[in-house]
């Protein structure tokens, strides 16, 4: 009885997360002997109390955006749409876009992302002067605390140059987390390269917390390519960006790191980081990836990177007149003004009422509805020449607000159909509404689903927006065609004898039948059969 107890008590303790902190806190001791005060002392020389509050206080503008005006910390659905950088004329979107985030994991992966590589960076600026003979306090330049303050600053001005030059409604904080690792790699590649190991460990460490002892299997689910989910070109932006700030440091102190310690950072990071992902859509959730490009491209940036921080001149900008180096700078310059003005087009966008699809439930300023094979409206709206327009179509549930510029898929056909419901957020930096979605459908034997979607407003009637066409059964029985149909908020079975209808119906209840046209309808649960002189089978089944 009592070692009975003792097992139940001890299940109920949360022992596989302790043994984790056990764990980190055991190693962090071992490492503390083994490299003594060396590290901890490196610290304090470089930073006040030898912590990065500058990028600590990032985190935490960050994360209150996330918490209070995304609305995680009262909310389980997150807003995201109306915090997208969806145009020039949406300001809102360009300047909130890159501190909001798409979930919890986005979040997190930034916040993680900013802790290593921004201290890395704050490490390399220093809280102290770093010229000889210059006191703490002299002057504005030099006092600690308004060094301190350039770093936020500083992020959150990389933050929105990455906005207004993303293409397309992105969100996140990825760009200034790869603009703090550009500046990181050639500044201090040896100290990135450890910070980005040990991002990895922290990852490691954050999982076995969270989830200490997961039992997973297959299952079905609707997956976009991993590459896919990746803002190829505001990361490379926010790289390049960070990688001209930290060169430009190195100039003004006359430092020079190894050239080969940079390639090799710079190499490892883009290949780890997805940066060889040069994909296009191709609408209706398909991509083609250009992974060719993307390994070249990679290959040629490691280079020239590291090339670039050979440039010791003190002049702003390089010339054909420093060698290779300044061809190497001057290359990604051009590079970096090149994906800045790709997204002008993208960004130009402007939507009109006429852009707005003409049936769905109106929420504010936006209409949510269902369509399927309906050209992107967000695309034909950007400044392209004729010959640049793509025939994009798109099917899904679809949220539009011709005043936000917002023309998106919020849920695809094909995770819709996967998944039977979904719910889609809405609002503005002051409100917020949920609409229910809703998907009933029938597998027809032998042919297509028939399927209906239907929307509701927070506790509001549902409303069918959406009817796919009929379908036959394949194959007769007693001489008689079978069609399923959606019709209103239900579905309705025709039964046609040459050519000619002799019945219609509702399909009936669950564990109910029905007489159509000659034929028997039964309903046991998912299957509907029809039956007729002894002769019964599955005609179609509830569901995807």
């Amino acid at each position: 009885m009592f070692q009975s107890s003792l097992v139940e008590s001890l299940a109920l303790v949360p022992v596989r997360p302790l043994v984790v902190v056990f764990a980190v806190l055991a190693t962090a001791v071992a490492v503390r002997r083994l490299v003594g005060e060396r590290l901890t002392a490196g610290l304090r020389r470089r930073l006040l109390l030898g912590v990065p509050w500058g990028t600590l206080l990032t985190i935490t503008g960050v994360l209150a955006v996330y918490l209070f005006v995304q609305g995680a910390y009262w909310h389980s659905d997150l807003l995201v749409t109306p915090f997208r950088t969806w145009s020039y004329y949406y300001p809102l979107g360009l300047l909130m876009g890159p501190f909001t985030h798409a979930s919890v994991g986005h979040v997190t992966g930034n916040l993680l992302g900013t802790l290593v590589y921004g201290t890395v960076v704050e490490y390399a600026w220093g809280h102290y002067p770093q010229k000889r003979g210059e006191a703490s306090f002299s002057s504005v330049r030099t006092n600690p605390f308004a060094r301190i303050l350039v770093v936020p600053v500083v992020m959150v001005l990389v933050g929105v140059f990455t906005g207004v030059f993303a293409i397309g409604p992105i969100v996140g904080f990825s760009g200034v987390v790869f603009a703090l690792a550009g500046f990181a790699l050639v500044t201090r590649p040896y100290l990135f390269l450890g910070a980005f190991l040990g991002s990895r460990i922290i990852d490691l460490v954050l999982s076995a917390l969270l989830s200490p002892e997961p039992t997973v299997g297959g299952s079905v689910q609707y997956v976009t390519p991993s590459w896919a989910n990746i803002a190829i070109q505001g990361h490379a932006i926010g790289l390049l960006a960070g990688v001209f700030l930290g060169t430009a440091l190195l100039r003004a102190r006359s430092e020079r790191p190894g050239p080969g310690a940079v390639f090799f950072a710079t190499l490892v990071f883009a290949v780890v980081q997805g940066l060889w992902a040069v994909y296009i859509p191709v609408g209706n959730g398909q991509y083609t990836l250009f992974r060719w490009l993307g390994t070249a491209l990679v290959l040629l940036l490691a280079v020239l990177v590291s090339a670039a921080t050979l440039y010791t001149d003190r002049r702003a900008l390089p010339d054909f007149d420093g060698g290779w180096p300044s061809v190497a700078g001057f290359a990604l310059i051009v590079a970096l003004a090149a994906l800045c003005l790709a997204s002008v087009p993208a960004n130009g966008a402007s939507l009109g009422d006429g852009d707005l699809p003409e049936d769905g439930l109106q929420v504010r300023d936006y209409v949510v509805t269902y369509e399927e094979d309906v050209r992107n409206a967000y695309v034909d709206s950007m400044p392209l020449p004729p010959t640049a327009q793509q025939n994009i179509t798109e099917s899904g549930v679809i949220v539009a607000s011709a005043d936000r510029e917002i023309w998106t898929v919020a849920v695809s056909r094909s995770r819709l159909a996967l998944q039977g419901d979904a719910t889609v957020t809405v609002g503005g930096a002051d409100w917020r509404e949920t609409v229910r979605v809703d998907r009933q459908s029938w597998s027809i034997a032998g042919n297509d689903s028939v399927y209906s979607v239907a929307l509701a407003r927070q506790n509001g009637p549902s409303r069918t927006v959406y009817t796919s066409s009929p379908s036959t059964v394949d194959g007769r029985i007693a001489g008689r065609n079978l069609t399923v149909q959606p019709v209103g908020s239900g579905f309705e079975i025709s039964v046609h004898w040459n050519g000619t209808t002799v019945g219609r119906g509702p399909v009936p209840a669950n564990m109910s039948s029905r007489d159509i046209g000659g034929i028997t309808f039964e309903r046991n649960r998912s299957k509907l059969y029809a039956a007729n002189n002894g002769t019964r089978f599955i005609v179609a089944r509830a569901g995807n």
